[in-house]
C-alpha cells in the first residue's frame, strides 16, 4: 500500500507553565502527520517529543518526516528506526486508521472492534489519576479533585526544598481518604540519600508508587532502592522506549513501568510486549494534544493492558481548548475520542 504523506508543525502555549524537577514547561511543540491512501481515506498521528526525557528532538523528528517524501509505502513506514519512537507512534496511529477505514470497520469510538486487534467496549472505563500542582497548592487541588470523583493523584516532587515538600506530603496523606491513592513523581531529581529519606517517610502509607526517584543513569541506586524499601517504585525516564523496558525486565526490575505511548512507539508493539511479559504498567501523558490522546485513550481503555489509573489527568493544559479535547474527568471511556475533530486540528495548522 502506498500513502500520500504530509506533516505540519505546531507550537502551542500552555494555559499555565507546568512545574517539574526539570524546570517550568510553558509551551508544547510537535508535529501532526497525515497519511492518505489512493482512495482518499486519511489518518492522523501526533509527534510530540520530549528531548530531556531521551526522545528524538523535534528537529530530528521533522527531518525524519521530511525524508519520507510526499509518497510513502508501508515497507518504508515499517523501516523507520526504533530511535524515532515519537515518529513511529504517529505514523502507526495514522496508518491504523487508514487501514481500518479501508476495511470499512466501524468507528473506533462506536465499536467493540479495533484495527489494533484488541476487544473494545464503549461501556468500559478506567480511572484517571489527577495531576496536582507542585508545592503547597496541591492541598487545595486535592480537596477540589476529590469532590469531582478522582480516586488517584500524582504529585510532582523534587521541585522545592525537601523539608517543605515533606511537610506537604504529610498534609496530603492526612487529607487523603482511605479509598484513594497518591503517586509521587521526582523526575529523577533526588540522589540516593534523598530518595531513601522520602521512601522511609512513605513506608506503610497510602503511596501507590514513587516514580523515578533518581536519575536514569544511576541504575544501581534504582535497583538497590527497590530492594531495600517496601514502597513500590516506578520507572519513567528510564523506559522511554520498549527496548529500555525490556532491558530493565531482564535485570529483574520488581516495580512498575510508566509508559508514555506518544514517546514509546506504536501502540500494537506496546500491547504485544505487555501481553508477552505481563509487565505492570501505567499509561501516562507526555502533554500531548487531543490528536495523540484520540488514539491512546480508546486503546488504553479497551486493550486491558493495565488496570491502574491512567496518568492523563493533567487538566485542560492548552490555552486553546480545541487542543485539549473534551474534558477528561475521573473516569476515561473509549468514547472520549468521539469529541476530537482531527481534520479541524490539521486544518488549524495550515
Amino acid at each position: 500500500m502506498v500513502f500520500h504523506f504530509g506533516f505540519r508543525r505546531y507550537r502551542l502555549p500552555l494555559r499555565s507553565p507546568l512545574r517539574t524537577a526539570h524546570g517550568p514547561w510553558a509551551e508544547r511543540e510537535g508535529l501532526l502527520v497525515r497519511l492518505v491512501d489512493e482512495a482518499g481515506r486519511s489518518g492522523f498521528g501526533e509527534v510530540a517529543p520530549v528531548p530531556w526525557f531521551g526522545t528524538e528532538t523535534l528537529a530530528e523528528a521533522e527531518e525524519a518526516c521530511r525524508g519520507l517524501g510526499g509518497k510513502v509505502s508501508a515497507k518504508v513506514l515499517d523501516a523507520v528506526p526504533e530511535r524515532f519512537g515519537c515518529v513511529r507512534f504517529a505514523l502507526a496511529c495514522a496508518r491504523v486508521e487508514v487501514e481500518r477505514l479501508a476495511l470499512k470497520a466501524p468507528s473506533r469510538t462506536q465499536s467493540g472492534d479495533s484495527a489494533l486487534g484488541a476487544t473494545r467496549s464503549t461501556s468500559s472505563r478506567l480511572p484517571v489519576a489527577a495531576l496536582l500542582t507542585a508545592g503547597r497548592a496541591a492541598l487545595q487541588e486535592l480537596r477540589a479533585k476529590l469532590e469531582t470523583g478522582f480516586l488517584a493523584f500524582k504529585w510532582k516532587v523534587g521541585v522545592e526544598r525537601a523539608e517543605d515538600e515533606l511537610g506537604v506530603l504529610d498534609d496530603l496523606l492526612a487529607a487523603l481518604p482511605g479509598y484513594a491513592k497518591l503517586r509521587l513523581d521526582a523526575n529523577g531529581a533526588w540522589d540516593r540519600r534523598a530518595a531513601a529519606r522520602w521512601l522511609e517517610r512513605c513506608a506503610e502509607r497510602p503511596v501507590e508508587f514513587v516514580e523515578q526517584p533518581v536519575a536514569p543513569a544511576d541504575e544501581d541506586a534504582l535497583l538497590g532502592l527497590a530492594q531495600d524499601y517496601p514502597v513500590t517504585l516506578a520507572l519513567d525516564e528510564s523506559v522511554v522506549r520498549l527496548a529500555e523496558a525490556r532491558r530493565w525486565q531482564s535485570q529483574g526490575w520488581p516495580g512498575v513501568f510508566v509508559i508514555k505511548p506518544v514517546l514509546c512507539g506504536p501502540l500494537p508493539e506496546i500491547e504485544a510486549w505487555v501481553r508477552e511479559s505481563k509487565a505492570d504498567i501505567v499509561l501516562s501523558s507526555a502533554i500531548e494534544t487531543a490528536a495523540g490522546r484520540a488514539a491512546i485513550l480508546p486503546w488504553a481503555v479497551g486493550s486491558g493492558v493495565t488496570k491502574r489509573a491512567l496518568g492523563f489527568g493533567v487538566g485542560e493544559v492548552f490555552a486553546e481548548d480545541k487542543w485539549n479535547g473534551p474534558v477528561l474527568g475521573a473516569r476515561a471511556d473509549a468514547g472520549w475520542a468521539h469529541g476530537v475533530n482531527l481534520e479541524e486540528l490539521w486544518t488549524a495548522l495550515s
